[in-house]
């Protein structure tokens, strides 16, 4: 048996959509891309903490992985074992896009210049 993933529909702020999908974030890219690569939109919690990255959540490791080939190469994934919970597995797919030039962009902010010209965050660090 599998993990209900109806259980993690615990806030106002995820969405539920057919299939027992639901969402949380900035999901659109990502969605699009899965049902285009012909994966299986169902019982699926995606968190998009923005169009960059975030995570599929996945009763099994078969979807986890097949979530991981689908996203593939657009986006960098990396498969693991989310958790137990009511004494099963669930699953989980990161995802983070690539570059063109295939690196893998940032999700955080690593330099920012004021229009005055000042310099505040520079390799990812405030600037004092």
């Amino acid at each position: 048996m599998t993990f209900d993933m109806n259980q993690f529909a615990t806030s106002r702020f995820i969405k539920t959509h057919p299939g027992t999908v639901l969402t949380h974030g900035s999901t659109e890219p990502v969605l699009s891309i899965l049902d285009v690569r012909g994966f299986a939109l169902h019982d699926l919690f995606l968190i998009g903490f923005n169009d960059n990255c975030g995570t599929l959540v996945l009763p099994t490791r078969s979807r986890a992985e097949n979530a991981a080939a689908a996203l593939e190469p657009a986006y960098e994934t990396r498969v693991y074992l989310f958790g137990h919970r009511d004494g099963e597995d669930v699953w989980a797919t990161d995802y983070t896009r690539r570059a063109p030039d295939g690196t893998t962009l940032s999700a955080f902010i690593t330099h920012l210049t004021l229009k005055d010209g000042r310099q505040v965050i520079k390799d990812g660090r405030w600037v004092r």
